[in-house]
């Protein structure tokens, strides 16, 4: 929510006014004093006064970010913020870049070259980092009007001359495709991607849509596609630059071998040839612009971008020019290191302008203002005004309510106005009055406004006083302790993922439910009668061939055994598939008996039964910083209902770290502390305690509630205290280790037992657990994935929510693949550090850990290194994780224990040796303990120098490797986890039966199974009747080219059962291909009619001796009468009791026959009325 209301006694800071005088003059303005959470509502009351962009430099990307936050509170649109991110990577790593930092940094200039009103916030590494012209921008920017005429030819070339690549399924930055009149583009500065429809050479529509599903969701009139690369190619600058090039390379390789340096000078010469090769064929690349100052040569960066009548601010010019000067000084040793190394160019020509000069030049020729805190300044920039401003950071109360309200009255006795901008306006009033501290609402606030408190919807940074303005301004932050301020933007999702359905390619082994385990070999046309059908083609043993009907893909299903497990295929006819599927049934009725037991002993204990949400839960809730995911919102949902019933809620909350599950135990112990109960959440190490104790006291900070934490690491004083609070009932939330589990600990009213990664206690603390919960409602909580399939077979037996939702705003995780090399290590320790961060490196022999950390300290001197492995002591290994968590050092050297539940935002590089020897589930799971915030991530799985991998390891890095996209890969890997995770939940034992049968097949089974021992009947998912005519029904290539596509829609078919269904099918293909042609109309109608024949009770619909021929369900006929009634209407047919012959009288076989459909089906109707009156 906006807090612009805090603009309207801005004018009473007079320095604001007095800076926007000056700046008008043209002069240079130095402002001295002000704190840094200021800044934002200063630069939002100058830009209100001033008709000029702005571009404010920064020391640090952080900083620029706080600053545009800050701004975007404020009320100005989207369109009027801007970062400008630096892009220094290039320098570290190989690989692709990251577009959207590339459409971000374009979306900004360009912002800046169009000269509209602007802030342009950039970090000092950002604004210095080289350019394209602005020209060159202006004249490769792509702008696409409906009804506007778009040449379809002459668009993609120009895409591809703008750096866009072509793709199957456009789903990533800087990526398009085309399926006849629909061209999708992923523009570099848009946050979705967009889907232009042509009609002719007209433009008919402009949609943005989700990339995961592919479903439109939104209408344009208009769009700008810039660049997808910081380089645009053109013969003139690519000859040049390539000769350039060429000279220097040569130079470097003379310099190498004179080295004695072979092998590096030849590694040099093949990559630049490479280069070379791409830029003469104007053909763009993963690096190119690492060759940017060579196409570009003019010194241009963001600042030939700012129009005339542009304003500079620099913020902190003497913290930023030291932050330039450290940042250089790395870059410039990791650049000649890899020089040395023969893998770039030892360029001449930098990849930024020069500081000094830059901004020299910049404040002679534009309006300059000035931030610092200190009264000093850089030598080559000369205020010609100087401002002073009294301003001071606020004090943090930490959720001390008393000693706020304290403080506020003695701000407001001295005359002072404190503004309260807070997520949670009705609940601070409330608590501001129950403290006596009367607060106005915002809409008081005005210019000249009387002393007092004052409370605002809205989320700055944080606080600060202007005591010469009579200012205090308040945010969570001080208050509460909060500190999470960006609030993701809410996607829209329609369907599935793509990705999920797409993983069945030719050569998969697939399960046939009747004939056991194939291989796919693709789709396959034939034509039966001079009618065309597709089929899938399945291959068994003895070169024994099946082709399924697409109608009937829903019986074949992708084989999952886990990885490395390769299934036995048999050949057609045998019996060896029968007797695996049977005993399947047997191990699953097994389980069944079990899991029913444990289901009807939980339903005779009463429990109690939680009342509706009260408007503090909904307050509290409303304040969550984030959107929820779909999946976050039903397992609350899911979560509050069983709380509100009668008995002993017992549910398992799955999801990925990160993915949201704290929020649902924090509501969830949130509406049980409201009613007077008390909660428990075990923690199976001090780390997850701690960081839950973090989250429970920063959400629930508002509210009057008392959260303590009970483990080893707490003085035995401090336990005591909890422990008497316990049983006293002063504690409502008790977070801890198995210390919870103590023969010592008593509760007044223990009301919720939350449990995190339950498998991982021992056998005597889950006994003690199921003794808890008997009579106590248990929210547990796993990271290990549960599949969908297996959750929906134990529905209604075992209650458990998904989470499989990744937040929105993650990026993908970086990872690069390469054999061991000190320099690669401590590059990538270097840049973490430099950016603040800190950095996992897994070694997983114990035996030489230590001298591995020795090695990594000799590299990166300065950096604070610990080492955590399994056989330490528990106690030491739990303090040094605890540290870490702490920011107290910087790099971890260990194994791979790395907790697999911990949550470090904050650690977003891994280096990994020996990868090799590592199963694919195991990186995966490694790889994502980074990655956990909006930072890039990097993932570095190394293997030994000239070590030759086996063919196993080399497919399992290079799997991993390819799959870098969220959500998009390693599908493998996460079912071999899943598979894990149905091990933990079903017993180990049964990961035999589902190699066996296959993952999917199995979870069907036990289903029945299930069913079954409850006495509830097996419903069978309806067969739809078959309907065979003559007429062509299959998708064309030319109309979806990918077969994996092809396959995802005829299991789209084959599961439709109703006729919504169909239309949904048909407006998504519709939507992502465009109108569809005859064959595909044939199939959908023959859909259609399918489902109306089940309605109508017919059979089936086959094609005999040049006749259709109408069959009747069993109970259905045609009463003598009715036939008479029809044979008089319709002579050319004959109508029997079961079954009906019709000759083909219209060359529109469809129609004709939906029609004779109808006609029956009323037929039938009447028949059935008439029989029933003869009952009578």
């Amino acid at each position: 929510m906006p807090i612009d209301t805090l603009l309207k006694i801005e004018s009473e800071i007079i320095q604001i006014e007095k800076s926007a005088d000056a700046l008008k003059d043209g002069l240079r303005v130095q402002l001295e004093g002000l704190t840094a959470s200021a800044k934002g509502l200063f630069l939002a009351g100058l830009f209100s006064r001033l008709d000029a962009p702005l571009l404010v430099i920064t020391s640090t990307s952080d900083g620029a970010e706080r600053i545009a936050d800050d701004l975007s509170q404020f009320g100005f649109g989207k369109d009027a913020i801007f970062v400008l991110p630096p892009s220094d990577s290039l320098v570290y790593e190989e690989g692709a870049p990251d577009y959207r930092v590339i459409g971000q940094r374009l979306a900004a200039v360009n912002a800046l070259a169009s000269g509209k009103r602007c802030i342009v916030t950039a970090p000092i590494n950002g604004a210095l980092r080289r350019a394209m012209p602005p020209d060159t921008l202006r004249n490769s920017q792509l702008k696409v009007e409906v009804g506007r005429e778009l040449n379809i030819s002459d668009f993609i070339s120009n895409l591809v001359k703008i750096g866009y690549e072509r793709a199957e399924i456009c789903e990533r930055h800087g990526e398009f495709s085309q399926r006849g009149g629909i061209i999708d583009v992923y523009p570099s500065n848009e946050d979705e991607p967009i889907r232009i429809e042509l009609f002719g050479d007209e433009v008919e529509s402009i949609r943005s849509f989700d990339p995961a599903s592919q479903r439109s969701t939104g209408r344009l009139n208009s769009t700008v596609v810039l660049p997808a690369r910081e380089v645009i190619l053109s013969p003139e600058n690519a000859a040049s630059a390539a000769e350039t090039i060429r000279a220097e390379m040569m130079q470097q390789i003379e310099q190498l071998l004179s080295s004695g340096k072979n092998d590096e000078a030849e590694r040099l010469r093949k990559r630049i040839e490479d280069n070379l090769t791409q830029l003469s064929n104007l053909c763009y690349f993963d690096g190119i612009e690492a060759y940017l100052p060579y196409i570009h040569p003019d010194n241009i960066s963001v600042f030939d971008y700012l129009p005339d009548n542009g304003i500079l601010v620099i913020d902190e010019p003497s913290l930023a020019a030291a932050q330039w000067q450290q940042l250089e000084e790395e870059m410039i040793e990791v650049l000649v290191n890899r020089a040395n190394r023969g893998l770039l160019l030892a360029s001449t020509r930098s990849q930024h302008v020069p500081m000094e000069n830059t901004l020299k030049s910049v404040c002679r020729h534009h309006p300059t203002l000035i931030f610092t805190v200190l009264p000093r300044q850089l030598s080559f920039i000369h205020p010609e005004h100087k401002l002073q401003i009294n301003s001071t950071p606020v004090e943090s109360f930490a959720g001390r309510i008393n000693h706020l309200a304290d403080q506020c009255q003695t701000w407001i006795g001295n005359g002072m106005r404190v503004i309260i901008t807070t997520n949670q306006k009705e609940r601070m009033l409330e608590i501001l009055a129950e403290q006596n501290v009367p607060a106005a609402d915002e809409t008081t606030l005005e210019p000249e406004c009387s002393p007092g408190l004052y409370a605002v919807a809205g989320a700055l940074r944080s606080g600060f006083k202007l005591p010469d303005a009579r200012i205090i301004v308040l945010t969570d932050t001080e208050i509460f302790g909060i500190t999470r301020f960006r609030k993701p933007r809410k996607v829209a999702r329609e369907g599935i993922p793509i990705s999920t359905v797409l993983d069945l390619k030719e050569g998969d082994y697939v399960v046939h439910v009747a004939y056991g385990i194939g291989i796919f070999k693709g789709i396959t046309r034939m034509t039966v009668d001079g009618v065309a059908r597709d089929y899938l083609l399945l291959e068994y043993a003895g070169e024994d061939r099946l082709f399924v009907p697409t109608d009937q893909i829903d019986r074949v299903q992708k084989y999952i055994g886990g990885e490395g497990s390769e299934p036995v295929i048999h050949r057609l006819g045998g019996s060896e598939w029968s007797r695996a599927t049977r005993r399947a049934k047997q191990a699953a009725r097994e389980i069944a008996g079990e899991l029913i037991e444990l289901y009807a002993w939980r339903k005779a204990l009463g429990g109690y039964a939680f009342g509706p949400d009260t408007v503090w839960q909904q307050e509290m809730e409303s304040a969550f910083p984030f959107e929820e995911t779909p999946d976050q919102i039903q397992a609350i949902e899911d979560v509050k209902r069983d709380l509100e019933e009668p008995k002993p809620m017992d549910r398992l909350i799955c999801g990925d770290v990160g993915y949201g599950k704290t929020e649902v135990a924090v509501r969830a112990a949130f509406k049980v502390v409201n009613e007077g109960k008390q909660v428990a959440m075990l923690a199976p190490t001090t780390v997850l305690a701690a960081q839950h104790l973090s989250t429970f006291r920063e959400r629930l900070g508002a509210f009057p509630i008392n959260i303590e934490m009970l483990s080893r690491f707490r003085t035995r004083k401090e336990q005591k205290q909890v422990i008497e609070g316990l049983k006293l009932g002063t504690v409502d939330i008790v977070i801890g280790t198995h210390r919870l589990l103590s023969n010592d600990i008593q509760f007044r009213d223990l009301g919720l037992l939350i449990i995190d990664e339950e498998q991982r206690f021992g056998v005597v603390h889950k006994e003690k657990l199921r003794q808890m919960k008997k009579t106590v409602d248990t929210l547990s909580m796993t990271a290990t994935p549960i599949p969908r399939t297996l959750h929906m077979s134990l529905s209604g037996i075992r209650d458990m929510s998904i989470i499989n939702d990744p937040p929105i705003g993650r990026t993908p995780i970086k990872t690069f693949v390469c054999e061991y090399d000190d320099e690669i290590v401590r590059e990538a320790i270097v840049r973490e550090l430099d950016r603040g961060g800190q950095v996992y490196y897994v070694h997983n022999r114990v035996e030489d850990i230590a001298h591995i950390a020795a090695h990594v300290s000799k590299l990166v001197p300065y950096a604070r290194i610990q080492i955590g492995h399994g056989q330490m002591d528990e106690d030491d290994l739990e303090r040094v994780m605890l540290d870490f968590y702490d920011r107290q050092f910087d790099v971890l050297v260990c194994t791979t224990i790395v907790e697999s539940g911990l949550d470090i935002p904050n650690v977003n590089t891994i280096l990994v040796d020996d990868a090799d020897k590592m199963g694919l589930a195991q990186l995966y799971q490694l790889r994502g303990r980074v990655g956990r915030s909006d930072k890039q991530a990097y993932a570095y799985l190394m293997y030994k120098k000239q070590k030759q991998l086996s063919e196993i390891a080399e497919k399992r890095l290079e799997a991993i490797r390819e799959f870098t996209e969220l959500g998009s890969g390693l599908r493998l890997a996460l079912r071999d986890l899943e598979i894990r995770g149905a091990g933990n939940l079903l017993g180990a034992e049964q990961h035999g039966q589902i190699a066996a049968v296959g993952f999917d097949l199995y979870c069907q089974i036990l289903a029945q199974a299930i069913a079954e021992m409850k006495g509830e009947p097996i419903e069978a998912e309806p067969e739809l009747p078959s309907v065979d005519l003559p007429v062509d029904a299959y998708i064309p290539e030319t109309y979806i080219n990918i077969e994996a596509q092809r396959v995802y829609f005829y299991k789209k078919i084959a599961a439709a059962r109703s006729l919504q269904e169909v239309q949904r099918i048909q407006d998504e293909l519709d939507d992502r291909f465009g109108d569809p042609p005859k064959q595909v109309w044939h199939l959908l109608a023959i859909l259609r009619l399918r489902i109306r024949c089940r309605e109508l009770g017919i059979d089936r619909i086959s094609l005999e001796k040049r006749q259709i021929v109408i069959r009747f369900a069993p109970g259905f006929r045609l009463t003598p009468e009715v036939r008479q009634k029809l044979a008089k209407t319709y002579k050319n047919h004959w109508f029997t009791a079961d079954h009906a012959r019709l000759n083909i009288d219209s060359p529109r076989i469809l129609d004709f026959v939906e029609d004779m459909v109808e006609i029956i089906g009323k037929g039938l109707k009447t028949s059935a009325k008439q029989l029933q009156r003869a009952e009578l």
